[in-house]
C-alpha cells in the first residue's frame, strides 16, 4: 500500500491536496473559494477508497451521482455558476479598462487675441495753419480798420467847403465795412482755434479708447493663459485619476484571475465508482459535500504498475 501512496503524492490533481509522508492528509479549504480535500483513505482492503470533501455553490455543481462509474480524469464537480459569474465580472472590468485606455483630450489651443491697431501720430498741422491764416486776416482787417479810421478823422478835420458833400458819408460807410471785416476775421480766428481744440479733444478720446482696447487685450491674453493652465491641470488630474482607476482595475482583475484559477473543475484521480454522496451541511451559503470514491481493481493494478513516475513500489 505504500506504493499506492507514493504514486498519489506525484499525481497532480486540480482542487485535491495529498500528503507525501506515506499517507493522505486533509487540507483546510480557503474561506472564500474552498478547495476539495481528501479526508479519509481506506488502506485496509486491496481496493483504494477516498472520501473527498467538496464545497459547492449549488447542487448542480455536482456532476456525478451515487453508483456512477467514473473514469480517471472525469469531472466530479465544477462550480460553473461561480466561474461564469467571475468571468462576467472580469469581462466588465476589461471593458472598463478599455474605456479608461482612451486618450484624454489635451488642452485646446487658445484662440489668438487679435492685435489692436495703433493710432497714427498726433498731428494738428492743418488746424494750426488755419489758425495762423485766420490770425493774419485779423491783423490785416485791424490795420485796414485803423487806416480807414485815421482817414475819416483827417477828412473830418478839413474844412467842409473843400470836400465834396458825399465824401464823409462814403468814407464812413467804408469804415463800417472795415469794422465788419475785422469782426468777421476775429470770428474766423475763434472758429479755427475751436477746431484745434476739438481735434485735440478727439485725439485724447482716441488715445483713451486705444488704451482701453490695449487693456482688454492684455486681460484677454492673461485669461487665455489662466484657462490653458487650468485645462492642463485638469488633464493632469484626469491622468492621475485614470492611473489610479487602472491600478484598481488591474488589482481586481488579478484577484478575479486568482479566484478563477482556484475554481478549476475537480476530476477523479482514478477510475472507480461513486460509493456514497453525503451532504454534511452549509457554510457561508456553500454546500459541503463528502464524496466517497472506490477505485476499480484494474485501476489499482494500473496505478501500482506506474512505478516510473512514483518511484519503486514498496510494501
Amino acid at each position: 500500500m505504500k506504493s499506492i501512496f507514493s504514486v498519489l503524492c506525484l499525481v497532480g490533481l486540480s482542487g485535491l491536496s495529498y500528503g507525501c509522508a506515506g499517507h493522505l492528509q486533509a487540507q483546510t479549504p480557503s474561506p472564500s473559494l474552498p478547495s476539495p480535500s481528501i479526508i479519509t483513505s481506506d488502506s485496509t482492503s486491496n481496493r483504494r477508497s477516498l472520501d473527498v470533501r467538496l464545497t459547492l455553490s449549488a447542487p448542480d455543481d455536482l456532476k456525478v451521482q451515487e453508483g456512477d462509474r467514473v473514469e480517471q480524469g472525469q469531472i466530479l464537480a465544477d462550480r460553473t455558476r461561480d466561474r461564469d459569474r467571475l468571468e462576467a465580472q472580469r469581462r466588465q472590468l476589461e471593458i472598463q479598462m478599455e474605456r479608461l485606455q482612451q486618450p484624454i483630450p489635451g488642452a485646446s489651443p487658445s484662440r489668438p487675441v487679435p492685435e489692436v491697431a495703433g493710432l497714427p501720430p498726433a498731428s494738428f498741422l492743418s488746424q494750426v495753419a488755419e489758425i495762423e491764416r485766420a490770425r493774419l486776416k485779423v491783423e490785416q482787417a485791424e490795420r485796414n480798420l485803423m487806416q480807414q479810421q485815421r482817414m475819416l478823422d483827417m477828412l473830418s478835420s478839413m474844412p467842409s467847403a473843400s470836400l465834396p458833400e458825399a465824401t464823409i458819408p462814403h468814407e464812413t460807410e467804408v469804415l463800417e465795412q472795415r469794422r465788419r471785416e475785422f469782426t468777421q476775421a476775429q470770428a474766423d480766428l475763434q472758429l479755427a482755434e475751436a477746431k484745434l481744440t476739438q481735434a485735440q479733444t478727439e485725439r485724447q478720446h482716441q488715445e483713451y479708447v486705444h488704451s482701453l482696447e490695449m487693456s482688454k487685450r492684455a486681460i484677454a491674453i492673461q485669461q487665455a493663459e489662466i484657462q490653458r493652465q487650468q485645462q492642463f491641470q485638469e488633464q493632469q488630474r484626469q491622468e492621475q485619476e485614470r492611473a489610479f482607476q487602472v491600478a484598481q482595475m488591474e488589482e481586481k482583475i488579478a484577484a478575479l484571475n486568482a479566484q478563477l484559477f482556484q475554481l478549476s473543475a475537480v476530476r477523479s484521480p482514478f477510475s472507480g465508482t461513486i460509493r456514497r454522496i453525503k451532504y454534511e451541511g452549509q457554510q457561508d451559503q456553500n454546500l459541503i459535500v463528502v464524496l466517497s470514491l472506490t477505485a476499480d481493481v484494474g485501476s489499482d493494478r494500473d496505478t501500482a504498475g506506474d512505478g516510473a513516475d512514483g518511484g519503486t513500489p514498496t510494501d
